[in-house]
């Protein structure tokens, strides 16, 4: 996985294993990650965005707009 990440140009925020080698992840990456999974299971809230009803990745992409709207207005 590491390596197809790193093949689309982009840096692995995945922390290595004791096993494996040193990865080259930017500290503040991996320290940032846990917003992006935080973001993930609020949106997960919504039953839509969990199930994924939609057929097509543009109207998917819609409801996790919507869901985010909605996440960014409630109180």
């Amino acid at each position: 996985m590491r390596e197809r990440i790193w093949d689309m140009g982009a840096r692995p925020a995945i922390p290595a294993k004791q096993r494996d080698g040193p990865v080259a992840c930017p500290k503040w990456a991996y320290r940032c990650r846990h917003l992006v999974k935080n973001l993930w299971a609020r949106l997960k809230e919504c039953r839509a965005v969990a199930t994924r009803y939609e057929k097509t990745a543009m109207s998917f992409l819609a409801v996790i707009h919507i869901a985010a709207a909605a996440d960014w207005i409630k109180p």
